[in-house]
């Protein structure tokens, strides 16, 4: 047996930081729970390692799927960041993608993440072709830079028009600056985004210089900490797109980290889904703060070219395709008093400071866990994760002091609105994604974790039509799990000129090539971005066999656009953009089929060496009982709350539930 035993996966949430450790000896895992830490996230991850209790010199690997890069957009909290554009093209910003965001035009006030005084413009000039019009001059950029140094800038991007079609004025600022610009964080909108369309490069460029010294920062404060405690082990960060790369991957591209944490439960969704052998599946990740959706077809989980965060601004990023609402666990419980009865659920959160009232840490707020709670759907026992146990006195109290009045109930009578509000949310989210893509609910089925997932699966599904829930056994962690499942991987985008008639297996194989500088060996995940005619809207198709013929791929297309949009549009005036591309180079490092059967079989022999004690939760008495306790394919019926690590899952009354081989909490909803 190897020194290096262990590979760890880890996943930091708003709440908790999950660590997941698999056991190469035996191919088992185990999962640990730390309280994050906000203010330095890479603190809590390094109690979770400890916590873990694996020798330093025992780990063999570590990956980490992170959210600093996207708490630093919502929150705006990244570098102070200058724009260097062309003249006439300051408030490029302010156009965005140009979208409506709602049918009504109502929307939140726009601030850039770079305000104007911190844009300048550079006489210079291309023509769309990429000639040069007006020569770019030195001593203007100098001039620009200094400028913005002076204002305090620590970042800067260079975004230019028509530097998609050449980046000569692009590269030469940067020669300009290199040795001006005192740390080097320069992002040229040519490299970070070399497509047609100059709002989406600008936006794209001035994102990835905004998070640049921030994950560089965020890296070296890690492997520092991780070099402190003796740990040598290679690290490892997942990217938005699935699949993980080194930390100097994220210094130098610190976009791909955007969606990061959500891509580790998406990848581990799409593993177990191929697992069981289910063709389309949802996952539904439900945390503290949100609830994430992502479609998986034939055991990959679908990709997204561009990401439009919720300030209305579209950046080209390559990822995971996951859509997000703003209900979780921890979300507030609120009387809107400009409505009779108005009860909202979120989008606001308790977060893990001071999180749920039920957590006894200060909160006084009702949360959406608070009402599980009162209502017996949750396990208040958390010894097993090291945590304190979950106290429905202040959920009581809350619930009685903010809701109560306001509908005119008792406060488990207001906790039943409150679920009903929520999971109405849920639903009418859930359909929507599935409903863009052609998809019916009754022939999907849904991989619901998170640490609330397993709680209101089974009641969303039920609302929704979807036959069948999985519950994994280490619903609670999957997250984390997905980032001990993901391979290293290279991710690249480039711009296509085709149709879909017109491109050929032939050059479609040259793009590839192109796309990984002719180093194609591995495992392709392929995806083109199609735009129909001079519809702004893209439609993404994944491609599976770069060989298939275009009637092939025609075909393919044309029963998604009937599906989703009922029209049947002509392949020539669908024209190809993009062509996402990922190359896994290599395997998973761990086999799930093994370690989620060996996982389960140890839970199974410890409960069978000291069966617990039969508990009732809840004021109707739901039985609970350990998952472990339950015998393989022995098909039972609820209600019962059935105890996972770090997670409840509640089935509602006449529900059909077994176990599987691997752990997984299986629900029959009788849709």
């Amino acid at each position: 047996m190897s020194q290096a035993r262990f590979r760890i996966g880890i996943d930091v949430g708003g709440t908790f930081t999950d660590i997941v450790l698999c056991d190469g000896a035996d191919g088992t895992l185990a999962l640990h729970k730390v309280p994050t830490t906000p203010h330095d996230i890479a603190l809590g991850l390094l109690a979770a390692l400890r916590k873990s209790g694996a020798p330093a010199a025992e780990i063999a690997e570590i990956a980490h799927g992170t959210t600093v890069a996207t708490n630093a957009v919502l929150e705006r909290k990244g570098a102070r960041t200058g724009l260097l554009t062309t003249a006439g093209f300051r408030d490029v910003l302010e156009l965005r993608d140009g979208r409506r965001r709602t049918l009504l035009g109502r929307q939140a006030a726009f601030e850039p993440l770079v305000p104007r005084q911190w844009r300048c413009e550079v006489p210079e000039r291309l023509d769309a072709s990429g000639a040069v019009l007006q020569p770019l001059r030195e001593e203007e950029v100098k001039a620009a830079a200094k400028a913005l140094r002076q204002q305090g800038a620590e970042a800067l991007a260079i975004a230019f028009l028509h530097a998609d079609r050449n980046g000569l004025h692009e590269r030469r600022a940067r020669e300009i600056l290199n040795g001006l610009w005192p740390n080097g964080h320069l992002v040229l909108g040519s490299e970070a985004c070399p497509f047609p369309d100059e709002r989406l490069r600008a936006a794209t460029a001035v994102l990835a210089a905004y998070l640049t010294p921030l994950m560089a920062q965020y890296v070296e404060s890690l492997e520092r900490g991780l070099r402190e405690t003796g740990t040598a082990a290679p690290f490892r960060f997942i990217e938005s797109a699935g699949g993980s790369c080194s930390p100097d991957e994220i210094r130098r591209h610190p976009l791909r980290t955007i969606l990061s944490g959500p891509a580790g439960g998406a990848t581990a969704g799409g593993s177990l889904a191929d697992l069981l052998g289910l063709d389309a599946v949802a996952t539904a990740d439900m945390g503290g703060t949100s609830f994430d959706v992502a479609i998986i077809q034939d055991g990959q989980p679908e990709l997204a070219g561009d990401r439009t965060l919720e300030f209305g601004m579209t950046v080209a990023v390559p990822s995971v395709a996951i859509h997000s609402a703003g209900i979780g666990g921890g979300s507030l419980v609120w009387m809107d008093e400009t409505i009779p009865g108005g009860l909202q659920v979120g989008p606001q959160s308790a977060g893990g400071t001071p999180g749920p009232a039920c957590f006894g840490k200060g909160g006084r707020k009702p949360t959406v866990t608070d009402a599980n709670l009162l209502l017996g759907r949750l396990v208040g026992d958390r010894t097993d994760l090291g945590l304190p146990p979950l106290d429905p006195g202040p959920a009581h109290q809350a619930m009685l002091a903010e809701v109560c009045p306001g509908l005119g109930l008792d406060p488990v009578a207001a906790a039943r609105v409150v679920l009903d509000v929520a999971e109405a949310r849920m639903v009418g989210f859930l359909r929507t994604q599935l409903a863009a893509r052609g998809k019916i609910p009754g022939s999907t089925a849904l991989i619901a974790f998170g640490g609330a997932g397993p709680v209101q699966a089974a009641s969303v599904a039920r609302r929704l039509g979807v036959p069948r829930v999985i519950i994994p056994y280490l619903a609670a962690g999957f997250s984390a799990l997905g980032a001990l499942l993901s391979p290293p991987a290279r991710t690249a985008m480039i711009p296509v000129e085709a149709t879909l008639r017109t491109l050929t297996p032939e050059r479609l194989r040259e793009l590839i090539a192109t796309a990984f500088s002719g180093r194609t060996r591995g495992t392709h995940r392929l995806a083109l971005i199609l735009r129909r005619g001079e519809n702004p809207h893209e439609d993404m198709l994944p491609v599976r066999d770069p060989g298939e013929l275009a009637d092939a791929r025609i075909r393919r297309y044309h029963a998604f656009t009937e599906s989703a949009y009922g029209i049947r549009p002509a392949p020539e005036t669908v024209r190809v953009t993009r062509l996402l591309a990922i190359l896994e180079e290599g395997s998973s490092p761990i086999g799930l089929s093994q370690s989620l059967e060996a996982t389960f079989a140890r839970e199974q022999v410890r409960y069978a060496a000291a069966p617990g004690e039969m508990k009732t939760s809840g004021v109707n008495g739901t039985p609970q009982l350990p998952a472990e306790s339950l015998k393989i394919g022995a098909k039972a019926r609820g209600p019962a709350l059935i105890v996972l690590p770090g997670a409840s899952a509640f089935v509602p009354e006449g529900m059909a539930y077994h176990v599987d081989r691997w752990g997984n909490l299986i629900l029959e909803t009788g849709n």
